[in-house]
């Protein structure tokens, strides 16, 4: 045992007692501190799971649920057959983003409209133009120019035209959620409000709590200021609370990123009980979350529970909604509903990305939300892609080999799919684009990139017919990997 012990001079000061605190929760925090303490530099490899554990007694599965929290926190990096590793710790100037190319190469794939000649796209989830009605529209913008002429096209203030603020305030009502127009900041998309609140809130070196999988572009807003990303597993009921609550008081950190409803990738909407424990948890460990709730509206079966916004006691929520995807993609536009003491600092930001959101824009959805036309434009969306949704899930059920699995959504415009074992998705995404299917890969909506076994399967942009075809080619790329 004394031979053993000199293997592992790092490690023989850890003291692990068995209590309230469980034991691999015990270990991690003490391999943390040495990692933060420069104990355990960057490339340090961390001893082989069944020898820490004969070190220190305790089971090899407390040793690696402690690795596997690291990891997530990315703190550790583990590779199979090469063991664990401390990772690098990232490094950002405070201003800019170190690598505006990586953004756009993680991003693109969300908003790729146009596919290939003849590929069947169904990576995009973009709105498919074909289903919003051009006559109404035609109409609603005539109607701006006769009112407003040539100051339609005029700048509003930086945060947002006063009249749609004041439409929106209304709407939010409808959530449950009470904001005075004051709080009120229009942006150009959700990937700018992301932006915008990175920018605000995050310095080098800060942590940020995402779901995992995530949303690429949030990723990617974060790494760019230097942000130490944390990813928490998602379960049908939302993040798994038990690694949420120890990551938060392990981490402490500074901005959380969720998505409650139709959460991108996996179509996983939070229940009311994990959104009350939340609202908690960040209550008594002091963060600030950022709740982008893009696709709400696209719930097929049931109505969307009220945002986590509603459930804001204490003003930490900053409220995100995109009416991009179910309104005009190209048109950019979104919202930020802000604490109050958030507000000078956001506005500020805002004013330095691109002054201000398009005044026309603005002044069209103003009227779509006056008139009550909103209603009718997502009803009709509703009774569209809940079409297409129903029968894609159906198919899908249909064409998964007993080996792959599905998650089963209330709504939205995708599908989150695990790929049969040791199948790795940028090869299977690639055999697909071959036969003329276009897939996203899953890997890039991991914090870490750790996941090589997932696909996001889309059909917002297709006809049943283009499904059904895209569903063939599934089927025989499924077939080409069996």
């Amino acid at each position: 045992m004394t031979s053993e012990r000199a293997q592992f001079d790092a490690f023989v000061s850890i003291q692990l007692t068995k209590g309230k605190t469980p034991l691999y929760a015990q270990l991690a925090d003490a391999i943390l501190e040495k990692i933060d303490t420069g104990v355990l530099a960057p490339g340090y490899p961390l001893p082989p799971v069944r020898q820490l554990a004969k070190v220190l007694g305790v089971n090899p599965g407390t040793v690696v649920r402690a690795y596997k929290e690291l990891e997530q926190g990315g703190r550790v990096i583990s590779r199979q057959g090469s063991g664990s590793v401390v990772a690098e710790r990232q490094i950002a100037v405070d201003s800019e983003p170190r690598d505006l190319s990586s953004l756009e190469e993680i991003t693109n794939p969300e908003y790729e409209a146009e596919a290939e000649s003849g590929a069947v796209n169904m990576r995009s989830i973009s709105l498919n133009p074909d289903v919003v009605s051009i006559r109404q529209f035609r109409g609603i913008l005539s109607d701006v120019l006769d009112r407003d002429g040539a100051r339609a096209f005029s700048y509003t203030t930086s945060q947002g035209f006063l009249p749609l603020r004041e439409s929106i305030a209304a709407y939010l009502e409808n959530y449950g959620v009470k904001a005075d127009p004051a709080q009120i900041q229009i942006i150009s998309g959700a990937q700018q409000g992301i932006d915008i609140a990175a920018r605000a809130l995050l310095n080098r070196g800060d942590t940020v709590m995402t779901e995992s999988p995530t949303y690429p572009g949030a990723i990617a807003a974060f790494r760019a200021r230097g942000a130490q990303m944390i990813g928490i597993p998602m379960t049908p009921d939302g993040i798994d609370l038990t690694s949420f609550e120890a990551h938060l008081r392990r981490f402490r950190p500074r901005l959380v990123y969720l998505m409650p409803n139709i959460q991108n990738p996996t179509g996983y909407s939070y229940s009311l009980a994990a959104r009350q424990r939340i609202m908690g948890l960040l209550r008594f460990y002091d963060a600030w979350l950022l709740e982008d709730d893009y696709m709400r509206e696209l719930t097929y079966d049931k109505d969307a529970l009220a945002p986590l916004k509603a459930l804001d006691r204490d003003d930490r929520v900053i409220y995100l909604k995109s009416f991009s995807k179910i309104f005009m993609p190209g048109l950019r536009l979104a919202f930020l509903c802000l604490p109050q003491a958030l507000l000078a600092r956001f506005r500020s930001v805002k004013r330095l990305t691109d002054i201000a959101t398009s005044g026309l824009t603005q002044r069209v959805f103003d009227l779509y939300l006056r008139r009550n036309l909103w209603p009718a434009h997502v009803a009709n969306l509703r009774r569209v892609y809940g079409t297409q949704f129903r029968y894609t899930e159906r198919r899908l059920e249909e064409i998964l080999p007993s080996d792959a699995t599905m998650t089963h959504p209330d709504g939205g415009l995708s599908f989150w799919i695990t790929l049969p074992p040791n199948v790795d998705a940028a090869a299977f995404c690639a055999e697909a684009a071959k036969r003329g299917l276009l897939l996203a890969d899953g890997s890039p909506f991991y914090p870490h990139g750790t996941d090589r076994g997932h696909i996001r399967l889309s059909h917002s942009t297709l006809t049943l017919q283009q499904v059904e075809s895209g569903l063939s080619i599934l089927q025989q790329t499924l077939a080409r990997f069996s």
